[in-house]
């Protein structure tokens, strides 16, 4: 892949031969076409593959939030692009065993310069709901008094994780959730964010922990 510059084909777009001409966020790109391939894939091949749609499962709920709050377009890497690199990471493969194990601490939805949360608790006190409570650190900072909670939730039987935006605010430092009946006496993974009353900052994500519903 590169950059065209003064270039026979700079203007243009579409597809020659096994030459594809892209505009990306301004930036005319060259990239080759891969020959196709006639081999099987190999295992390790295809678990590669898994991870990677494991990887877009796990986003689709928080797609758009992550394009928007996952730390800043750098060069050709958007945050989305971001998000899911951060997933890749976290989705561990181990060849030995032939599987895919998710490293939960590691995954962030969320990823930017406000002040981070700082779980300490998470429980479920009452049938199909969970609580989680964080530390109150907006020292008296009137901007970060009204940060709103962005909460992530996931049951690994599960392909895709529930994601629920403006929950409550930094002051709260706790919130009850109702999750659906069907998740009784289910482990879930819990992260939360913070994001800016005006929705121009957010925060890194934390892990808050795993929780088994009662």
């Amino acid at each position: 892949m590169g950059k065209l510059n003064d270039s026979l084909l700079s203007g243009s777009s579409g597809r020659t031969g096994r030459l594809v001409v892209a505009n990306v966020a301004g930036t005319e790109i060259l990239r080759v076409r891969p020959r196709k391939k006639t081999k099987e894939p190999s295992a390790k091949q295809l678990l590669i593959q898994e991870r990677m749609k494991k990887c877009y499962d796990f986003i689709l709920p928080y797609k758009a939030y992550a394009s928007l709050y996952f730390g800043y377009r750098q060069g050709m890497r958007s945050s989305y692009n971001q998000a899911i690199t951060n997933l890749l990471n976290s989705f561990k493969i181990d060849f030995n065993l032939m599987t895919i194990i998710p490293d939960y601490p590691e995954i962030q939805f969320s990823n930017g310069n406000l002040l981070a949360p700082i779980p300490t608790d998470i429980r479920s006190d009452n049938p199909a709901e969970i609580t989680v409570e964080w530390y109150n650190n907006a020292a008296g900072n009137p901007d970060r008094l009204t940060d709103k909670l962005q909460l992530l939730y996931y049951d690994s039987t599960q392909k895709s994780p529930v994601f629920l935006g403006n929950m409550a605010e930094r002051t709260d430092t706790q919130i009850t959730v109702n999750v659906p009946p069907y998740l009784t006496g289910k482990e879930l993974q819990v992260w939360i964010a913070f994001l800016s009353e005006d929705g121009m900052q957010a925060s890194v994500s934390s892990y808050a922990g795993s929780v088994l519903v009662s």
